[in-house]
């Protein structure tokens, strides 16, 4: 008997322990809040199973070629075309003193000289990270 009671309380408190995780939240307009912001805040029920909307801006191969125009434009002697952007294999980096697996571009600019016009390609390497939303390492290529 004592065994089944037992037994019993502890199919029961696994039945309850994932809702005493939930923390209550409050929609404010656009943004989701734990504590209310007005008294009129309406609080909604989580859903474990939701995915996050995808940050918004440049990405892969965009946001290479805008960085490649931001690092490298200041440093020029003259204008900059970016030739292409071209997805390579992924590699792993030392970043944060640490191995981290990254997602590889390889940005070919066209740097014009103020006195030699458009010479060859100059080549860079942009390692993003793995969802390609931010740039961890970017420089010329050997």
């Amino acid at each position: 008997m004592r065994l089944t009671s037992t037994l019993s309380g502890l199919i029961a408190l696994a039945a309850f322990a994932p809702a005493a995780g939930a923390q209550q939240l409050y929609r404010c307009g656009n943004v989701y809040s734990q504590t209310p912001c007005a008294t009129d805040a309406t609080p909604v029920r989580a859903r474990s199973d939701s995915i996050a909307d995808s940050a918004p801006g440049a990405r892969g191969a965009d946001l290479c070629g805008a960085t490649a125009m931001k690092e490298i434009h200041a440093d020029a002697e003259g204008p900059v075309q970016v030739g292409s952007v071209t997805k390579a294999p992924a590699e792993v980096i030392q970043y944060a003193d640490k191995p981290t697996a990254t997602r590889k571009y390889i940005v070919d600019l066209n740097i014009r000289g103020a006195y030699t016009g458009y010479g060859g390609p100059t080549r860079f390497a942009c390692h993003l990270s793995e969802d390609e939303r931010r740039v961890l390492k970017f420089g010329a290529t050997r």
